[in-house]
This record gives C-alpha cells, sequence and structure tokens, in this order.
C-alpha cells in the first residue's frame, strides 16, 4: 500500500470513527431529552455514558480484528495512533505506542459486545439506530483489516466471526436480560467501570420538572414534533388525523386561557394498522405534540405490552399495572398487540383484571395520562366492541394503511442515508420488483417497515461478505450497494432474477401536468423530465405496472 492509499484509508478511518461518537451522542442527548424517566440510573451522566461506550466500542472492534493474526504491523500501529489521537487528543509513537496498545488491549478484554451495544438494546427508542451501529462497526472492522493492504485468512474469519457476534448482541433472544451499563467517562480513555452492568434496576425518579417551561420553549417543542411527523415517510392520512388531533388540543387550550369553556377532551386513542406501519413511531410524535402543547405535564411515552401488565400469579396484575400506569403519568402509556388482554374463550382471568384496573386509571387519570392502545385491525375494533368501559373512554382512532413499493423503497433509501450508502439505479429497480412481489402476495403479517429494516441489514451483509477478501478497500466498495448485494426477504435471488426479466414498466407521477409518465429502470434514482409539460423531477421510486 503506498502513502497515498493508506492516507486515503486513514481519512475513511476517521470518518467512521467520527460517525460513530456522533451517533452515541446524539442517541445520548434524545434519550436525555425526551426520555429522561427510561434512564436508569442518573439522567445528567447519561450522555458522559455513551461518549465512553462508543470509545469502548472502537477499541473493541479494532482489537478483535488486529488479533486474528497474532500480528501487529506498521500499518496498524498507525492506524492505532490515529485512533488514540481522536479519541483522546493524544499524539503517541514508539514505546509511548506500544504502552497505550497494551492498555488497549487489556481494556478490550473487559468488554463484552453486549455492554457496549445495551443502551440500543435496553431502551426502546433507541432501537431504530441498531442499524447505524452494526454498518459503523463492520464499515470500522473493515478498514482495520485492510489497513495493510491485504487480508490474512484469519482477519477473514474474525470479520465473519465480528459480523455474528454484533448481531447477536443487538438482537438477543430475551432484550429484556441485557441491563443497561453504568458508569462515568474518562478523559484518559474508557473505563471499565463504564461497562459493568447494574445489578438490578434504579428507582424510578418521581421528581418533576424543576423549571417550568415558557411558551417560547413549548413552541419550539411543537413545531420540531410537527416536523418530525412532516418528515415521515408515507402515512399522509395518519399525518392528516394527528394535526386535526393537536389542532383541536390547542384550540381547547386557547379557549381555556381566553376563560372560555371547554370540550371534554379524551386522550386516550386507538392505533390499528399491521406491524410496522409506524405505529409506536408516531405513538413517540403524539406524546411530544401532548408535552408542548401542556396538555400533559412531560408527553414521556412509555411502551409495553400483554408481559408488562399481567403477572403470572394472582393479586399481582393489579399492582403491576398500577405501577406502570404511575410511569406514564404526565406521559403517554402505549400498549402494543392490546387485543391480547382479552382472551377470545373468556376464561383470562388476569387479563381481565388487567384491564378493569386500566379502565379505573383511565378514568382518574384523564387529565393527566394518556393511554394509546394498539394492534391488528380487526381484533382492535372486537375488543373495544366487547367492553363498554373502553368504548366510552376512546372515541380517536386512527388507522395505519399498508406502505406502498415506493415508501417501502423510500425508508429502505433513508436507511442508506443515515449509515452513508449510496443505491444506483440497478439495485433500486431489483428493490423496488422484490418490493412491489410482497406487497401484491401480502397478508396481515406484511412486515411493512420492519420488513425493510431486514432487508437492509441483510443486504449490508452480504456486501460486507463481498468485500471480506477484496485487498484494496475503496470508498466505493465500502458505500455502494450493487445488484447483487440486495436481499428481499421471502424473496429469493433466483425470484428476483425472475421477476426482472417478466414483462413490467415503470411509472412516476408528473409534479407538473399529474399525469403518469413512464420511465426506463436506469433512470430510477434520476432527474427525469416529463415529455408533455416539460417539468424536471427526481424519480426516486415508482409504481410497478
Amino acid at each position: 500500500m503506498n502513502d497515498n492509499d493508506e492516507s486515503r484509508l486513514i481519512g475513511m478511518l476517521r470518518r467512521v470513527i467520527r460517525d460513530c461518537g456522533k451517533l452515541y451522542n446524539q442517541c445520548g442527548k434524545w434519550m436525555v431529552r425526551r426520555y429522561p424517566s427510561l434512564i436508569e440510573g442518573d439522567p445528567n451522566t447519561f450522555v458522559e455514558l455513551m461518549d465512553d461506550l462508543h470509545r469502548g466500542l472502537l477499541v473493541k472492534v479494532y482489537v478483535t480484528i488486529v488479533r486474528a493474526d497474532d500480528k501487529w504491523t506498521a500499518p496498524e500501529k498507525r492506524v492505532a495512533a490515529a485512533m488514540i489521537e481522536h479519541l483522546w487528543g493524544q499524539q503517541l509513537h514508539g514505546a509511548q505506542l506500544r504502552e497505550a496498545a497494551v492498555g488497549l488491549f487489556q481494556q478490550a478484554d473487559q468488554l463484552t459486545w453486549e455492554s457496549l451495544v445495551a443502551p440500543f438494546v435496553r431502551y426502546t427508542p433507541l432501537s431504530d439506530s441498531k442499524v447505524q451501529v452494526e454498518t459503523i462497526v463492520m464499515r470500522l472492522a473493515n478498514l482495520v483489516a485492510k489497513c495493510d493492504g491485504q487480508t490474512m485468512p484469519e482477519e477473514g474469519v474474525a470479520l465473519h466471526t465480528l459480523q455474528r457476534s454484533i448481531d447477536m448482541a443487538l438482537h438477543p433472544a430475551d432484550p429484556k436480560s441485557v441491563l443497561a451499563p453504568l458508569g462515568t467517562s474518562s478523559s484518559e480513555g474508557p473505563s471499565a467501570s463504564a461497562y459493568q452492568y447494574a445489578q438490578k434496576q434504579a428507582e424510578e425518579s418521581d421528581e418533576a420538572m424543576s423549571e417550568a417551561e415558557s411558551q417560547e420553549d413549548r413552541q419550539r417543542r411543537l413545531q420540531a414534533a410537527m416536523q418530525e411527523l412532516d418528515s415521515l415517510i408515507g402515512l399522509q392520512s395518519v399525518k392528516d388525523r394527528v394535526r386535526s388531533y393537536a389542532n383541536f388540543l390547542k384550540l381547547q387550550q386557547q379557549r381555556r386561557d381566553a376563560g372560555l369553556s371547554t370540550m371534554p377532551i379524551s386522550l386516550h386513542m386507538t392505533f390499528v394498522g399491521n406491524p410496522g406501519t409506524g405505529k409506536t413511531t408516531v405513538a413517540r410524535i403524539v406524546g411530544q405534540i401532548l408535552g408542548a402543547l401542556g396538555t400533559l405535564e412531560n408527553g414521556h411515552v412509555i411502551e409495553t405490552d400483554r408481559s408488562g401488565l399481567v403477572a403470572e400469579y394472582a393479586g399481582q396484575t393489579a399492582p403491576k399495572t398500577n405501577k406502570l400506569c404511575d410511569s406514564a403519568r404526565g406521559g403517554v402509556l402505549f400498549i402494543d398487540e392490546a387485543y391480547s388482554l382479552i382472551d377470545a374463550s373468556g376464561d383470562d382471568a388476569y387479563g381481565r383484571e388487567a384491564i378493569q384496573t386500566l379502565l379505573k386509571r383511565m378514568e382518574d387519570d384523564r387529565e393527566s395520562m394518556a393511554v394509546i392502545l394498539a394492534g391488528y385491525s380487526d381484533e382492535m375494533a372486537k375488543m373495544i366492541r366487547s367492553n363498554p368501559g373502553l368504548s366510552s373512554r376512546i372515541n380517536t382512532r386512527i388507522d395505519f394503511e399498508d406502505y406502498s413499493p415506493a415508501d417501502l423503497g423510500r425508508i429502505f433509501e433513508s436507511l442508506c442515508r443515515q449509515n452513508q450508502y449510496q443505491l444506483p439505479s440497478p439495485a433500486r429497480h431489483r428493490l423496488l420488483l422484490g418490493f412491489h412481489h410482497l406487497h401484491q402476495h401480502r397478508d396481515r403479517h406484511f412486515g411493512n417497515g420492519r420488513m425493510v429494516r431486514n432487508a437492509f441489514e441483510d443486504t449490508v451483509r452480504r456486501l460486507a461478505d463481498r468485500i471480506a477478501e477484496v485487498a484494496q478497500l475503496t470508498e466505493s466498495l465500502l458505500t455502494v450497494l450493487v445488484e447483487s448485494d440486495i436481499c428481499v426477504p421471502r424473496v429469493s435471488g433466483e425470484e428476483l432474477d425472475a421477476l426482472a426479466s417478466q414483462p413490467h414498466t415503470l411509472r412516476i407521477r408528473c409534479s407538473g401536468c399529474q399525469r403518469l409518465v413512464r420511465i426506463q429502470p436506469g433512470s430510477l434514482g434520476m432527474q427525469v423530465r416529463c415529455k408533455k409539460c416539460e417539468q424536471v423531477q427526481l424519480a426516486d421510486w415508482a409504481e410497478v405496472c
């Protein structure tokens, strides 16, 4: 590897390191700002903890790959020096670098993948960032493996093993078994205490906000929440319903401030639709809107399902449900698959106890807590009809439709942008055909956004396998998803080939004249011109006919 190649690789390495720090830092600040009540331990130290964890993750990746062939080459030493300089601001060479490296190797032995990514597993609001964590890990691992211009067989094995290890750490069989890490940051390097697991969950904080927000602060929060709502892909009917709901609440607040009479408001609602349609995401935004309007004190969201409400033994369900409702006061209690609380046989005494307890709290705390019940449309309608208490307390229903193939493509593309991948036209076309096929044959278990995330993760893994044996890495190899990389769940490569060979037409709607315009597969992701009105627009995705 010549000096130019090494300089380019070090540049790519520094970008990955910065991306890792930025991700952990932003996620830490987001949790403290939006979900402080979910953080175990002291929320004031959570951002520092996340910074410490990202340092540990980078060290763990580096040491895992370097150790694979029992050699520490000169390029690997220069990579270590670049990492140390970036992470801790120290320029080390010679004996100092060797001494620091020994410390890094020792610290890496004390760290587990599970502990380093624990916040993304433990805290549901951070789960959407798992893909970014895995991308950063594998991108850094490939750069370290290729830094000396060749990939030893042992390093190839280490890359595959690391891929499996980080995947298992981010997707454990029992997420609740992962306790949030505790510790403090250190300017000297990653602190071993930062990666220790908590032995028991910290007591939930019941301290109210020390200062009341100003009207300007609330307005900024409201604008941020509405912007986040608008930025969601698709879901136009959902956006309209939430916006109308927010306008109604704002009107009631304005009338109340003016000393006028107001209508009784029920904050409880149902979100109905198939999995992966954005119900949880929208619930979090609704919480932010309620908090920004002052309708609820905080607007935080407590997410649960049947297991969080129903206990295993008689007499324990009501206290368990009440405790969960206590934690949701001032915010939103989001219950996914809520219909599972009602057994079809009618013999589920524990489920009935949970519902009766919940109904009482929905009435007693109707002004200080919003309950959102979510699940499949038919089951939720049956649940509401079967219980007069629920039907009388919930008068807002929002339907979440399945995403169109084009919107599924846009979700995939957003994951590409977040993780710095490029999606050229041939890859877009193959992906779109796969999504269209699944959409045509979908049932109630159609994965929607979750399916897209799985497709993205599988595609990135295939890219990792493709470049694992390539000695000379370039930025293009690390970032461009080619046609052969594309994976679509439940659609084999042979099926994707067959779909591409079958006659089909791609169309987009012209933003000028509103007519459907036919485009070629090679135009996906490109600017196209309407032959009728000359309007030029981006043909990011298309309808398949």
